[in-house]
């Protein structure tokens, strides 16, 4: 099943839409600039269950890198408890992504959770001090299934992609 690029344009929305958590109503990510929204680009498949799927997608043919991206307005103890949920998007994500676009094995596949980072005073302090983790269990599959993850806020999230792709983004209204 093969996509154009003018296909795959009518499957984009703003990034606030795109990292809205409707359960609890909150925008995650607040900034106007559009990306492929993978929830409803998944629906192509035709199939009667849909399985999990990241929220953004986005592929730079410059660089040859595949991201994915997944919004979560919970905090990150909130979320050790959806590990599996999380892993599971991940993998059905990727097998879905290979059924629609079947000419992308040599690029570079890159997943950022994007979730809410609240820390105390002295999280702050020993996170600044020390190199970043990976979390929710997803260093298991770095290196295996995709080249790099990530895990961190959206100022991190939106300050990665700024340059490593040279986007500048716009504030949401």
């Amino acid at each position: 099943m093969a996509i154009t690029q003018i296909e795959l344009n009518m499957y984009q929305k703003k990034l606030s839409e795109l990292s809205l958590d409707s359960e609890n109503n909150q925008i995650v990510c607040n900034y106007s600039n559009e990306f492929i929204d993978f929830d409803e680009l998944k629906k192509i498949r035709k199939t009667r269950k849909l399985p999990l799927s990241p929220d953004l997608l986005y592929i730079d043919e410059d660089s040859q890198e595949i991201w994915f991206v997944e919004f979560k307005s919970s905090t990150k103890k909130n979320l050790e408890n959806k590990r599996f949920e999380i892993k599971r998007k991940i993998l059905d994500g990727l097998i879905v992504f290979y059924e629609i676009f079947q000419n992308y094995y040599k690029y570079k596949k890159y997943y950022f959770v994007v979730y809410d980072t609240e820390e105390s005073y002295n999280e702050m302090v020993v996170n600044a001090l020390s190199e970043k983790n990976i979390e929710f269990g997803l260093e298991e599959i770095e290196g295996k299934f995709l080249d790099k993850v990530f895990t961190d806020n959206c100022e991190k999230f939106i300050t990665e992609w700024e340059k490593r792709f040279n986007i500048k983004f716009y504030k949401g209204k």
